[in-house]
């Protein structure tokens, strides 16, 4: 009777820090996306124009750029080391992420005019922050190697440390800086000299001795399906936006704020994405709890969401109703994205890659066309919309057809006999696996 309790009692505190570890990761992604907004916010009313705060639209589409390299340069890495045990390609792909990253955001940072006038807006009013919101992105991308590989060795308080520090010290310089001197360049200047400096002491301290190499043309199959994802979604948000903007600048206030409200929020929702894969590929995941715990942070994440966008249409003078319909369609997708996302996940790195990437492929396709050829401010919501769906359809489908859960483990049915005897074993390596993760946090 006592080893029962002692049994339930373990198994109560891992639920308990599973839960914590999902709250506690998702306020690190959502705290490193949220500065970037505040930023342009507190800048708008520093320089007393309101149109800064469209910078955030503006540069929108090239965070998928950013996207697409830390998904194949780090966290694909830091999978494909756990599957593979090749630590040495962590290190080998952050290099060669860098200098892509580089060359990518260097080329609209040099034709920044252009850029900014492709969404009909004037380059004169925006041509120092847009150039300032690449250079940083460049920079954030190093450091978002770092931390990547700090999540997947279960180190998320070291990571939330550094994440809150990079942030906060990049709002206040920043800030202060605006406030001391008029000329923008300069500021620009001073936040980003030392916002590197910190992440240069940080790799230093943090990067092992490597060999370079190209291997991380590997990396792709365990990302496929979001690298695939993301690059649809550049152009969504490249097309799509010019769309919207020539609507009016009610419409494009009115996105900016519902996009101001919840991109943070869709960021923190990433956590759910990230433990699993960190989980799955050290065999440790358990489907049942882990849905449980992303369905509670998605619906408190939504609820806080909603409250912020609304707050935002007021102090900024938007129509409420125009960002009522942006918000209705980012609520809808956020409340069943914790489904898709795990199910993503699994069928990625236990049943199918191809399948996978071929679902994403066809549902983002999809949504990019009604994305740009809609004639509508909404375009970008509508085929959001579409997408939801289709992928909630597909997963439930393969949820249904093709797994089965067995001691809150999802598994393939084809795969189910020869796992079988596994089960256990997995279990107790997974309990053990947890009770040293919370005795290191």
């Amino acid at each position: 009777m006592l080893t029962e309790e002692r049994v339930k009692t373990k198994r109560k505190k891992i639920a308990r820090f599973k839960l914590k570890r999902i709250f506690r990761m998702g306020s690190g992604l959502f705290i490193y996306s949220l500065v970037p907004i505040l930023s342009w916010i507190i800048l708008a009313l520093i320089k007393g124009d309101p149109r800064i705060e469209n910078v955030f639209s503006i540069t929108y589409p090239m965070q998928f750029a950013y996207c697409i390299m830390v998904s194949l340069f780090a966290t694909a890495a830091n999978i494909r080391a756990n599957k593979e045990q090749e630590d040495n390609q962590i290190y080998s792909s952050g290099f060669w992420g860098l200098i892509f990253s580089v060359i990518i955001f260097l080329i609209p940072t040099i034709f920044v005019d252009g850029y900014i006038t492709f969404f009909g807006q004037e380059a004169g009013v925006y041509r120092e922050y847009v150039i300032y919101a690449f250079i940083l992105t460049i920079i954030q991308i190093a450091f978002s190697f770092v931390v990547e590989k700090m999540y997947f060795d279960d180190r998320e308080k070291k990571a939330n440390l550094h994440l809150l520090i990079f942030n906060f010290t990049n709002l206040v310089v920043l800030v202060v800086s605006s406030l001391i001197f008029s000329n923008f360049i300069i500021s620009m200047v001073i936040t980003l000299t030392i916002m590197l400096i910190y992440v240069v002491v940080l790799m230093c301290k943090e990067v092992k001795k490597f060999k370079i190499d190209f291997s991380f043309f590997k990396n792709f199959k365990y990302e496929s399906a979001n690298i695939v994802s993301y690059l649809f979604m550049f152009a969504i948000y490249l097309f799509g936006l010019k769309n919207a903007f020539c609507a009016g600048e009610e419409y494009v206030l009115a996105l900016t704020v519902a996009g101001l409200g919840t991109d943070a929020f869709w960021d923190g929702l990433q956590a759910i994405s990230k433990i699993a894969k960190i989980d799955l590929s050290k065999k440790r995941y358990d489907y049942k709890n882990e849905l449980k715990n992303a369905t509670v942070f998605s619906a408190i994440v939504v609820l806080i969401s909603v409250v912020m966008t609304i707050a935002l249409a007021l102090i900024s003078g938007a129509k409420l109703e125009i960002v009522a319909i942006y918000l209705a369609f980012q609520v809808f997708d956020m409340l069943l994205d914790p489904f898709k996302l795990i199910m993503s996940c699994f069928v990625q790195l236990e049943y199918s890659p191809t399948l996978n990437t071929t679902i994403g492929f066809i549902c983002k396709g999809i949504r990019t066309v009604l994305s740009i050829f809609i004639i509508s401010p909404f375009c970008t919501e509508i085929g959001q919309m579409s997408q939801c769906i289709l992928l909630l359809i597909s997963y439930a489908v393969i949820r249904v057809a093709k797994c089965r859960v067995v001691n809150g483990r999802l598994q393939i049915k084809s795969k189910e006999t020869e796992r079988k005897d596994d089960t256990t074993e997995e279990s107790k390596t997974s309990e053990l696996v947890c009770e040293k993760t919370i005795d290191n946090n």
